[in-house]
């Protein structure tokens, strides 16, 4: 199943232009933690509230969140712009890439 990031992630051709585009506000981000406690396996879910995190300069909470969805089944995501990707290779180029996240 492929799940679209609401949120909007947003991939270009190559990896290394990943940026997020998650809320910043506590209201927005305590709604993309309620979403994520629906399903906590839910990989996409857990992704969108790490990028709320590291939107919001909560790095150390974005960190852990992609180590969790790392743990998940990969799942296929659609980035805003129609591209696919996959979960894992999601979080493991926001904690390779951001070094504040990968130090934490």
């Amino acid at each position: 199943m492929i799940r679209t990031l609401a949120l909007g992630l947003v991939a270009a051709a190559s990896l290394s232009t990943v940026a997020v585009a998650a809320p910043r506000s506590a209201d927005a981000i305590r709604s993309v933690e309620a979403s994520a406690q629906v399903d906590p396996r839910d990989g996409g879910a857990q992704i969108e509230l790490a990028n709320a995190y590291a939107r919001a300069g909560r790095s150390g909470e974005a960190a852990t969140v992609y180590r969790r969805a790392l743990t998940l089944d990969n799942v296929m995501l659609e980035t805003r712009t129609g591209d696919s990707i996959w979960s894992h290779q999601v979080a493991r180029h926001m904690l390779a890439s951001a070094t504040v996240l990968a130090a934490r």
